[in-house]
């Protein structure tokens, strides 16, 4: 058994370099087209060197995030590739070895970098794209000719507080916002209090209404109790996005990004129990799982694949990573838009899972024959 641990390590240190070069690769591509798609969004805003190395840096985690399965369908496919060449794979069977056997190292790779990924996404990626929406709404506030956008409704995770927003002024930390409604849902009531004021500050979460006018309904919705208030204060944070108006050109970028699987996991219970769930909610929750659970998905189709494809030459390992990741992203992007419009026709479970059983199935398809 000892060879056989051998021949683990071996494996997986080939895998070590292209996964490592396939990865610097594509971000820093995909870093390259995002700074170059806004470049005259930049310019045009006057936005400093300074705030683009800043937006480059804390949105860089999100697309590392993003490309850690294509790094590893790119590593998995050369190193089989090259395997194959060297006849090294034949020599393995010759042996004795089965390919399952000779493939668990790989394998074992997708595992552990799913598992990577799933943890990068959920204590990295969140902090970083929450510190991106920050630099984006500070350039905004730079730029004294840009005018935030009218008319906003906003609503918190917990789905307590819906705000709308006639207009809203921004100097430094603190904004006034105009023609202001809440909508508050209280635990013991079904019926949400509104709220009306014609001012309200804002600074960091807290809210100072000025003259609130409340309309609370109690015998479901039957009686109206009205009462006045010159001052109220509510704690409410907004997204950052609401004072972002610098827009970029993002390449699949997602607001649910900014969210943690065990926050969006909550937000998802919490709707259960308050009998509706927000289906783009369930969408992007099974989505924070799958997505990285795509790295095991290369990791089992990618092999069999590469084998078949191996004499043709060393590119094929490339280009066929290119092919499957190409396939499989657009599966993905098809069955998350269709998932968000239609979800009746197109559950969220099957949505956010059904190109990771397909691709799966053809993955150990193509081992069974090539056994």
């Amino acid at each position: 058994m000892p060879s056989m641990k051998l021949l683990d390590r071996y494996l997986a240190r080939e895998m070590v370099v292209p996964f490592l070069i396939g990865q610097a690769a594509v971000v820093l591509m995909l870093t390259g087209t995002v700074l170059y798609n806004n470049a005259d969004t930049f310019l045009s805003y006057s936005i400093p060197a300074a705030g683009i190395a800043r937006i480059a840096f804390y949105f860089m985690p999100y697309l590392v995030g993003l490309t850690m399965p294509v790094a590893t369908a790119i590593a998995i496919s050369l190193a089989v590739s090259r395997l194959c060449r060297d006849s090294e794979i034949t020599v393995f069977r010759a042996a004795g070895i089965s390919l399952k056997r000779s493939f668990r190292a790989a394998f074992a790779v997708g595992v552990a970098l799913s598992l990577a990924a799933f943890a990068f996404g959920e204590y990295v990626v969140p902090w970083t794209t929450a510190q991106y929406e920050r630099t984006m709404a500070e350039l905004s506030r730079q730029v004294r000719f840009l005018v935030p956008k009218e008319g906003q409704v906003v609503q918190s995770a917990d789905r307590r507080y819906t705000v709308y927003v006639g207009r809203m002024q921004v100097s430094g930390e603190r904004t006034a916002f105009y023609d202001v409604t809440f909508l508050v849902r209280m635990p013991d009531n079904p019926l949400p209090t509104v709220i009306h004021a014609g001012r309200a500050d804002y600074n960091d979460g807290r809210w100072t209404l000025s003259d609130a006018r409340i309309h609370a309904y109690e015998d479901q919705g039957d009686r109206e109790v009205f009462s006045r208030a010159a001052r109220m204060k509510l704690d409410f944070r907004l997204p950052q996005q609401m004072f972002n108006m610098i827009y970029l050109q993002l390449p699949l970028y997602s607001a649910s990004s900014a969210v943690s699987f065990r926050d969006l996991g909550a937000r998802v219970a919490m709707q259960r129990r308050a009998g509706y769930v927000n289906p783009q909610d369930l969408l992007d929750l099974h989505f924070k799982l799958s997505v990285p659970l795509s790295c095991l998905v290369f990791a089992i189709v990618c092999p069999p694949l590469a084998m078949r494809f191996a004499r043709a030459g060393g590119f094929m390992g490339v280009l066929l990573s290119i092919i499957l990741v190409f396939v499989y992203w657009n599966t993905l992007l098809a069955a998350k838009i269709i998932g968000s419009r239609y979800p009746d026709a197109l559950p969220p479970l099957v949505a956010g899972w059904g190109q990771n059983v397909i691709f799966t199935s053809i993955g150990i398809w193509f081992l069974w024959k090539n056994e």
